[in-house]
């Protein structure tokens, strides 16, 4: 996403005037208004850039929090949650569940190739312990063998993707993101108003940036509540010295990265719309 130019705001602010003492009268030039919106402009998107820049480090702190929690419990119990979360859900004969490292990620990958999706280029994060995710295309959840716990919030989503067609469609979302700014920018440019003023979309292109990304936020949540929920059960069924404060810890700085990329995405769409003005 490309900064709108800086443009001096002394240059643009200036009075201009003839020689006083000339025979003519003084000619006066006052601001033009196009020239103070254009300043306004420049300082709203060198903030907005700023804003996101912070958000994004806050985002990674977060995420680095996340890979560096401690486990809640044994592997063992975290398989006997996820069993649980999958035969509660009649999803055992159809998700799969792989726990990956650097010693089994060729492997895994070589699984699920045959089903039209190469994922070497995803485990490789999983194998390090960087991330976790679902496919649901591969009806598949993953996980770092280091960190299993991660693996009940992947099949939450899991879950999820089962459980009508209202969380099916927070999930699908996600995917459909990247098109909005630049489906904005065209829609605006079909509502401008002849008299050059910002329109619906121009005065509300953040929130509705936000918006679109809400859904994600909060399917995100429900499939950690999912993960916490079947650990509590667990807890009062099978070990009772699990201590779930680690997990809903780590859950939480995840979904934080989740919220704060909403913030940034209507940030971005916000700049997408100003430049787009700045450019004609």
């Amino acid at each position: 996403m490309e900064g709108i130019n800086h443009i001096n705001p002394y240059t643009t602010l200036q009075y201009n005037y003839t020689n006083p003492y000339n025979e003519r009268c003084r000619e006066y030039v006052p601001h033009r208004k196009d020239d103070l919106n254009e300043v306004k402009a420049v300082a709203s998107a060198g903030i907005l850039q700023g804003a996101a820049i912070i958000l994004q480090k806050i985002s990674q702190w977060c995420g680095t929090k996340l890979m560096q929690g401690k486990e809640f419990t044994n592997e063992v119990n975290v398989k006997k949650i996820a069993s649980k979360m999958l035969n509660d859900n009649n999803l055992s004969d159809k998700i799969n569940i792989e726990y990956v490292d650097k010693t089994n990620a060729e492997q895994i990958a070589a699984k699920y190739r045959n089903k039209g999706f190469n994922i070497l280029n995803e485990l490789g994060p999983v194998a390090k312990g960087e991330n976790a995710f679902y496919a649901d295309s591969l009806k598949l959840a993953v996980t770092p063998k280091n960190k299993p716990s991660l693996i009940l919030h992947e099949l939450g989503h899991a879950i999820n993707a089962h459980k009508g067609k209202f969380l099916k469609f927070l999930q699908t979302t996600r995917g459909k993101l990247t098109a909005l700014a630049p489906a904005l920018v065209l829609l605006n440019n079909f509502s401008q108003k002849s008299d050059n003023e910002k329109t619906f979309i121009e005065r509300n292109a953040g929130k509705i940036g936000f918006l679109a990304f809400l859904p994600t936020i909060i399917e995100e949540g429900i499939a950690s509540i999912r993960g916490i929920k079947a650990a509590k059960q667990i807890k009062q069924t099978v070990d009772k010295n699990i201590n779930l404060k680690p997990l809903k810890r780590n859950y939480a700085f995840a979904w934080m990265t989740y919220l704060i990329s909403g913030i940034i995405f209507g940030i971005g769409t916000k700049l997408s719309l100003m430049e787009n003005r700045n450019n004609k």
